[in-house]
């Protein structure tokens, strides 16, 4: 087809139903598909129907483009193979404000293409397909892979940060962590990656930092009676349970109970044991690092020993 051609010039339509349903924006590609050439593209951009966001990606109509817009330009300039990751993958999960002027991507490469406008990072190997999530027409990393990306340059205090973050709004799955940092085992970062997600990874013998800390206060308070541990009442299994006075004492680490078991699980386990006449007391690691004297006394009193 010649630049003189008029299929493209009759096909407006099209092009504005085709931006609208990605946010705004259309792709070279996709305009050559409708059947515009580069100089009706051109074209398009002198009378200001065409307003270029990327390489090879246009505004359609004017410049104001909503972030949606801007992140599907953005793969649709690096690509199919392209993902949002690291800090924009991280925004798309929740985690932070999504910032248009400094979206991250990465591309399937040989080797590293820039982007004006775009943050590009390469990778020669394509993902494992659980390393990516799809939103609509949006793809970006999975949270163990953006941190995983992340690891070598964040700070430790905004690797916890986005690791807590991840933890209250259920995010963390630690199992999936665990593969994902098996997959990626040579990226830079891991060690200090791994150390801010100590109090979350599985231990083999199941005991978080709480248990054991509570364990060793409880060698120092003689007048508390020794617990059975891990056992099962009701079908619930109990962190700590007095048999005799019938209190049960849980202690809610983070590793295992923000992070992992519904909070709507453990109000039913708590109503659950007072039914059967058990008295439930939860510890979370917050009060047990600020309020100590609290909870012997309050573990006294339920005991009936104070």
């Amino acid at each position: 087809m010649g630049d003189s051609g008029t299929k493209g010039a009759g096909n407006g339509h099209f092009l504005s139903q085709s931006a609208a349903r990605q946010d705004g924006v259309i792709s070279r590609e996709q305009l050559h598909a409708l059947g515009f050439s580069n100089a009706q593209i051109r074209s398009r951009e002198a009378n200001g129907k065409l307003h270029q966001l990327y390489e090879d990606v246009w505004a359609v109509g004017h410049r104001k483009v909503t972030p949606l817009g801007h992140l599907t330009g953005a793969l649709l300039s690096c690509g199919p193979t392209s993902f949002l990751s690291h800090r924009t993958a991280a925004a798309l999960h929740g985690l932070r404000q999504v910032n248009v002027h400094a979206i991250e991507i990465t591309m399937v490469a040989e080797r590293k293409y820039s982007r004006e406008g775009l943050m590009t990072h390469r990778t020669s190997k394509p993902p494992a397909p659980q390393d990516l999530r799809t939103v609509g027409h949006l793809r970006y990393s999975s949270f163990p892979r953006l941190l995983i990306e992340l690891a070598a340059r964040e700070t430790a205090a905004e690797l916890d940060r986005l690791i807590t973050e991840a933890a209250r709004k259920r995010l963390l799955d630690p199992a999936a962590i665990e593969a994902a940092l098996d997959r990626q085992a040579r990226r830079p970062g891991l060690a200090r990656l791994k150390e801010a997600l100590a109090a979350y990874r599985p231990r083999p013998d199941r005991k978080s930092n709480l248990e054991r800390s509570f364990d060793a206060w409880l060698l120092e308070h003689p007048e508390i009676p020794e617990p059975l541990r891990n056992v099962y009442i009701e079908g619930w299994e109990l962190d700590c349970f007095w048999p005799e006075q019938r209190v049960a004492l849980e202690l809610d680490g983070r590793p295992y109970h923000v992070a992992v078991a519904e909070m709507e699980r453990d109000r039913i386990k708590d109503t659950k044991l007072q039914i059967s006449q058990i008295k439930p007391m939860r510890v979370t690691g917050d009060r047990w690092d600020l309020d100590r004297a609290g909870v012997h006394r309050d573990l006294l009193a339920l005991l009936e020993l104070g």
